[in-house]
């Protein structure tokens, strides 16, 4: 496993990295949930970012 820090087990009770427990799409849900404006603003800054170009 390497330099990862094993702090998560799996549903077998195996230990499991928290680098493979919180993939992009979990984090990508965790900071929305703990910022509702961040959905927001990425939001607006992608529909100028396609004006733009």
């Amino acid at each position: 496993m390497g330099d990862k820090p094993i702090s998560y087990k799996d549903k077998d009770g195996n230990f499991v990295s928290a680098a493979d427990v919180w993939n992009a799409e979990k984090l990508e849900e965790l900071f929305n949930k703990l910022n509702p404006n961040r959905k927001f603003r990425l939001e607006r800054e992608k529909m100028k970012q396609e004006k733009q170009g």
